[in-house]
């Protein structure tokens, strides 16, 4: 059963026909039969008599006539809420993002707001995805957007998947291995390591990727939360790193750094926002959620 097959029964009842529900409706005359026909092959009983001039409902059509109107009635209060909540000319939004989630999906959607709402206040939180989401279930965010490194959801929490994020073995363009296209396992452990915060289910994947060839993964020789840090010393020295794409899109476009390797060396994690179980985004949070999901749809139009 569909919505529509119930508001094109619905019309046909309250104009009798149709030739006039079709013309209200804007259908044609074909669709509207070819749906009601549908639904009373779902339901399994004849819901119009066809008969007369006009057409009526049957016994069974009198049977959904008023759980129908209901259904319609409800959408229409959600339709008018939903507009309006995603209209919140004003208030305020407070979203947490990580780096990965900033540069990207949270930028576009922020930026595609205030162009519209001027008079919409939006806060935007950096920092790691654990500690975004515990300050979200604190009520100090309202969403939260990020690369989920853990498989499991966290308690009082619920996730959407936005898009997803490539993470790759990071090399400064003059490193000896950026020239190889697919250097290989056994070659990464040759060189110095350094490894970044809340890697998660990536770095169990990526020590398993080794322990399954029978090789010992390189440990690092230097562990940071600051990204900064990472790139300075990627783009001096002949390190590696395991980090998101999206962290050093800008760096691998001008060329200054590269991903080495193909497949073998990809691990690829959701992109998702995240808000509290127990609570509905407020309006203005609801409005910036539709900008982070038409960021979203418009990246991966782009790939």
């Amino acid at each position: 059963m569909q919505l529509q097959q119930l508001r094109y029964f619905l019309a046909v009842v309250e104009h009798g026909g149709f030739s006039r529900a079709a013309e209200a409706l804007g259908r044609t005359q074909q669709a509207l039969s070819k749906g009601i026909q549908s639904l009373e092959h779902a339901l399994g009983v004849r819901l119009l008599d066809r008969g007369s001039r006009m057409a009526r409902p049957t016994v069974f059509g009198q049977l959904l006539l008023e759980p129908a109107r209901a259904i319609d009635h409800e959408l229409s209060v959600f339709r008018s809420r939903l507009a309006d909540a995603l209209e919140a000319a004003s208030g305020r939004v407070r979203i947490g993002a990580s780096p990965t989630a900033a540069a990207r999906l949270v930028g576009e959607a922020v930026t595609a707001v205030r162009r519209r709402l001027p008079d919409l206040r939006i806060e935007v939180v950096t920092g790691l995805q654990p500690q975004l989401l515990s300050r979200l279930l604190q009520g100090e965010l309202d969403l939260c957007v990020g690369v989920d490194t853990r498989d499991a959801e966290p308690q009082g929490v619920i996730r959407e998947v936005l898009g997803h994020e490539d993470y790759r073995v990071i090399a400064a363009a003059d490193h000896p291995l950026a020239s190889e296209p697919d250097p290989g396992h056994a070659a990464l452990s040759a060189w110095p390591w350094l490894r970044g915060s809340n890697l998660g289910v990536v770095e169990a994947l990526f020590r398993e990727s080794f322990d399954t060839r029978g090789l010992t993964p390189p440990e690092p020789v230097l562990e940071t939360d600051s990204l900064e840090l990472v790139r300075t010393v990627l783009a001096t020295d002949h390190y590696l790193c395991l980090l998101p794409q999206g962290l050093v899109r800008r760096e691998l476009t001008e060329g200054r750094l590269v991903a080495l390797g193909g497949r073998e060396l990809s691990w690829t994690r959701p992109i998702s926002m995240a808000y509290r179980a127990d609570a509905s985004p407020p309006p203005p949070a609801l409005t910036l959620a539709r900008a982070l999901h038409a960021a979203a749809d418009a990246v991966r139009d782009r790939r």
